[in-house]
């Protein structure tokens, strides 16, 4: 009787695993196929990594959420393009986020078109808001009369142009895009400047948060008089500054959410007694602590 019940028990603890949602190790990223973000998903992780494609980055952060996969890797910097905004507010104003890791990509932005296709045949250019605005110049000079039309990652621009099959419409995407869509390349690195690069964080949920030395990001909700104060004390606290996003609080006017990264360790108790002096003025929390590869 008690090896029956094992077994029933044993049974039991498997359909939950397989049916109550149970955390993989596997990496959801912005799809389809041959994305920026699927590109810095394997240089973090390596390729033995199960990679999810989803359509849309806040799926991939629901996906997170609900433990279909344990990271999300999500772009949220560029050098011509400047913070991707909605990406951003996804992350930092989920307190259930934390950032375990970046990537920084060079990014090379190709123009590609069904085989066959010349320049002049082009009337219409498929990509990312942020492909577009990296290859700006480029589309100034050599196709100024294109139609210019966002859709949600360069390598669902690609796809498309390789599934409808129509020399008038292009696609600005990474090289590898048009290797995966079987594309013809028209031009390449038409990007604004050869130092493009767009950051990433690797974002997991809160029970699997892990700490670093290198890098650290707060989160602070308040007041923007109140800020060059903090900052000033996390100065002369050891923390060097990287970068301040500031993004509506969308409580009362001149209240931000400010996403601040910083070099050193989060881990310090300096770092809490700078947190605990601001508390009343800011709504703070540590959004990440992490080495950079």
């Amino acid at each position: 009787m008690k090896k029956v019940s094992m077994r029933v028990f044993l049974v039991v603890a498997l359909l939950l695993m397989l049916f109550s949602g149970a955390v993989s190790a596997s990496v959801g990223y912005l799809g389809p196929a041959a994305t920026y973000t699927e590109e810095a998903a394997i240089l973090f992780f390596g390729d033995q990594e199960t990679f999810v494609p989803m359509k849309t980055v806040p799926e991939t952060l629901a996906g997170v959420k609900s433990g279909e996969f344990r990271y999300a890797v999500v772009p949220v910097e560029n050098t011509v393009g400047g913070p991707v905004y909605n990406y951003l507010d996804s992350v930092i104003n989920d307190p259930a986020f934390v950032v375990v890791g970046e990537v920084n990509l060079p990014i090379r932005q190709t123009l590609m078109a069904v085989p066959g296709t010349v320049l002049s045949d082009i009337k219409t250019i498929l990509s990312h808001p942020q492909g577009i605005a990296q290859g700006k110049d480029w589309l100034r000079a050599n196709l100024p009369d294109a139609k210019l039309i966002e859709v949600s990652s360069t390598a669902e621009g690609a796809r498309k142009v390789a599934a409808d099959g129509d020399k008038s419409v292009a696609a600005i995407a990474s090289p590898q895009a048009a290797v995966t869509y079987k594309l013809a390349v028209m031009a390449k690195q038409i990007e604004v400047t050869k130092t493009n690069v767009t950051r990433f964080w690797v974002v997991t949920s809160k029970p699997f948060q892990k700490f670093g030395q290198m890098r650290t990001i707060l989160v602070a909700q308040g007041a923007a008089a109140a800020l060059p104060g903090l900052l000033k004390d996390l100065d002369r606290a050891g923390y060097s500054l990287v970068s301040v996003h500031d993004r509506p609080a969308k409580t009362l006017l001149g209240e931000y959410v400010y996403a601040i990264e910083l070099n050193g360790d989060g881990r310090r108790e300096v770092l809490g007694e700078v947190m605990g002096k601001y508390a009343p003025k800011f709504k703070l929390r540590l959004l990440g602590s992490y080495d950079i590869k």
